[in-house]
């Protein structure tokens, strides 16, 4: 925080971090240089009071059936470096997304198979290392070996599983908090900027996959940063055309979801390769692949119509010199 953080020019910034950087020595450092911070913290290493607060129905917003949200402003005594106590207040933003629900329980979904097995017919179970470590935070510590984590008897694991910490991850599921130094800041606004993180990451994850900004296979300075260019130049590209198909409203955008991209970059990659003519028998040309699904949406959110026929070479330059630039 010192080194990265703290030496930046401005005269107020506010953090948005995800939880890796929670902790509120962090947070005090940045209060104490006069910034602010929305960061999301671990529900489930949260206090029991602080989670029984989150999943009680009372105060809850409801935006629609698939979301809603609520806060409250709470004080905090926390120690700085020194050990010296602070208080401090924050805002607390909870909320709870369907969609947040469903894409957890899919990304769990083989793990949770697992556990409900072991507690089902635990005999029939032979652990691998790989699974003790896996399920290690669900057992009571007095059945593991704390000086290598090895758990000590399989052939008794359903007493092992601890249940209350089974129960408190899979209610956990579909909630989300963040704390924030913004009092006055509106909860929706709140969740937009801190939903702007994962923006930022969607758009490394598309640099380094889609755009295959890595490995660099250049190595001059001036090579480098031309493929850079053409990468970050190929991102805005992708940036606008998902802007398009959403203002297009040809995509259906849930109200927990506002911040899509409607199509992901491989899927606009993928259709706009299939975008080609082919060569005919007495130069004339066809369009292929005007019927792929992706493509249409993309060709649709610019008022872009290609009839079904075949176009001579001065057609195809009027269709070009014909479609609209948008920036």
């Amino acid at each position: 925080m010192k080194n990265n953080i703290d030496n930046l020019e401005f005269s107020r910034f506010i953090l948005i971090s995800d939880r890796g950087i929670f902790q509120y020595r962090n947070l005090l450092n940045l209060l104490q240089a006069g910034n602010g911070y929305i960061v999301a913290k671990s529900l489930l290493k949260s206090t029991q009071k602080e989670r029984d607060w989150t999943y009680d129905d009372t105060n809850y917003i409801k935006v629609s059936d698939d979301f809603k949200y609520k806060s409250r402003i709470v004080k905090r005594t926390i120690k700085d470096e020194g050990n010296v106590k602070h208080t401090i207040e924050e805002k607390v933003v909870v909320y709870w997304s369907k969609k947040f629900q469903e894409r957890a329980e899919k990304e769990n979904k083989s793990f949770l198979d697992f556990i409900k097995k072991l507690q089902d017919t635990p005999e029939n179970f032979r652990l691998t290392a790989l699974q003790n470590k896996s399920i290690r935070k669900f057992l009571k510590k007095e059945y593991i070996n704390e000086n290598t984590g090895e758990v000590l008897n399989s052939s008794e694991i359903k007493p092992m599983l601890d249940n209350d910490k089974i129960n408190a991850y899979t209610k956990s599921l579909g909630y989300y908090q963040i704390v924030t130094s913004e009092l006055d800041m509106q909860e929706q606004e709140v969740i937009d900027k801190y939903h702007g993180l994962t923006q930022i990451e969607e758009q490394f994850r598309t640099m380094k996959s889609t755009l295959e900004t890595r490995h660099l296979y250049v190595r001059t300075p001036e090579h480098i940063e031309a493929h850079l260019l053409i990468c970050f130049i190929s991102l805005i590209l992708l940036r606008i055309i998902q802007k398009k198909i959403i203002v297009s409203n040809q995509i259906e955008i849930k109200e927990d979801m506002y911040w899509s991209t409607g199509i992901n970059a491989n899927r606009i990659q993928e259709a706009l390769n299939k975008w080609q003519v082919d060569l005919m028998p007495n130069e004339f040309y066809r369009f292929m692949n005007v019927e792929d699904e992706d493509l249409k949406i993309i060709l649709k959110a610019f008022d872009i119509n290609i009839p079904k026929k075949l176009f001579t070479l001065g057609e195809l330059k009027n269709i070009k010199t014909n479609i609209k630039i948008f920036i």
